[in-house]
């Protein structure tokens, strides 16, 4: 009888251990998914910069190239630096119209209105490769 309890708490005991350790996964996974958008875009309208995190792998790698004296790699990376930066803001306005985390219509409409006037202001700064400057 004492093992059948013995093996009953064990069960109950990872059991839990196992719910827990789902829990803290989908806590993770859901900061990670939504968090890091909505920080992004709060960073994005209030400052009307491109996040550090975004420019983070473009910035040491613009520096090598820069120190390098490679100026047609350097203008190569800073397009292609560009073109993430305006695919994201445009993945991030996506994400603004169908998410139903925004507070109201209202928000929603002043986040997207910044968000299309930011990209447009970086698409054209993009095409001199000083949207880089912003980072």
């Amino acid at each position: 009888m004492s093992m059948i309890a013995l093996i009953l708490v064990i069960f109950l005991v990872c059991l839990s251990l196992i719910m827990l350790a789902s829990i803290w996964y989908m806590r993770f996974m859901l900061e990670k998914i939504f968090g890091e958008k909505h920080r992004d875009i709060d960073a994005i309208t209030s400052t009307g910069m491109i996040p550090e995190r975004w420019s983070r792998k473009y910035t040491l790698k613009l520096i090598k190239l820069e120190r390098g004296g490679n100026e047609k790699a350097f203008r190569n990376m800073q397009q292609a630096a560009a073109r993430s930066y305006l695919r994201r803001l445009r993945r991030l306005t996506a994400y603004v119209k169908k998410t139903n985390l925004v507070e109201n219509e209202e928000v929603r409409k002043v986040m997207l209105r910044t968000l299309k006037q930011l990209c447009l202001e970086w698409s054209e700064e993009g095409e001199h490769g000083s949207v880089i400057a912003g980072a």
